[in-house]
């Protein structure tokens, strides 16, 4: 009798598996992903799933690594193209967060230590880093300002001592050190100045 009642048991078991499956990663006559869609690592473990409608993301979709510990969240709009993400560490503290637009970073991203500090803010245009970037010291004091465009280094820069004071400041071009750069000690008095040689252009005009 158990035998039979085992034997009954796996073959439901087994219907179900078989059902969801089919529930899965399928596509409409028009080659369109609809529905639930699941991603696999080699051993099996769940890549990421989500839902899709009419080829678009739809919903929040939710990504693991191969132990299957969460690792981010892509939660998306109507139009399917804009999605909020969430970074998490294997702790499970969020230590990215931002907008992907057509799978690129755009706008304002925030970046946290593995124990929830804030360490750096930056904009990104198109998939780059493109206008200011700021960095934190543990208290929360900003510790360094900068300039970027197209993820290169390009404008005016500044660093801070933990107190707050003004360190330094000078310029970057084409991701180095331009022109007068000046260090201060924490009183505020120039204890250096240095003059550094523009670097080739590289395309920069």
């Amino acid at each position: 009798m158990k035998k039979i009642i085992f034997a009954i048991l796996c073959f439901f078991l087994l219907g179900n598996l078989s059902l969801n499956a089919q529930n899965q990663n399928r596509v409409d006559d028009k080659g369109r992903k609809q529905g639930k869609w699941v991603g696999y690592y080699a051993n099996g473990t769940i890549r990421y799933e989500g839902s899709f409608k009419n080829d678009k993301c739809k919903g929040t979709f939710t990504y693991y690594d191969s132990n299957g510990t969460l690792k981010a969240t892509n939660t998306f709009d109507k139009s399917g193209t804009k999605a909020l993400n969430k970074t998490y560490a294997p702790n499970g503290t969020i230590i990215a967060t931002g907008y992907y637009i057509n799978q690129k970073k755009e706008g304002e991203w925030r970046f946290f230590t593995e124990d929830g500090k804030l360490n750096t803010v930056e904009e990104y245009k198109d998939g780059l880093a493109h206008g200011p970037s700021k960095t934190y010291y543990e208290t929360g004091i900003l510790m360094s300002e900068r300039q970027y465009e197209n993820d290169v280094m390009e404008g005016p820069a500044k660093n801070y001592y933990p107190s707050g004071a003004l360190k330094e400041e000078g310029q970057f071009h084409n991701d180095k050190k331009s022109g007068i750069w000046k260090t201060y000690n924490e009183d505020g008095d120039v204890i250096s100045v240095e003059n550094f040689t523009a670097p080739e252009l590289n395309g920069f005009d």
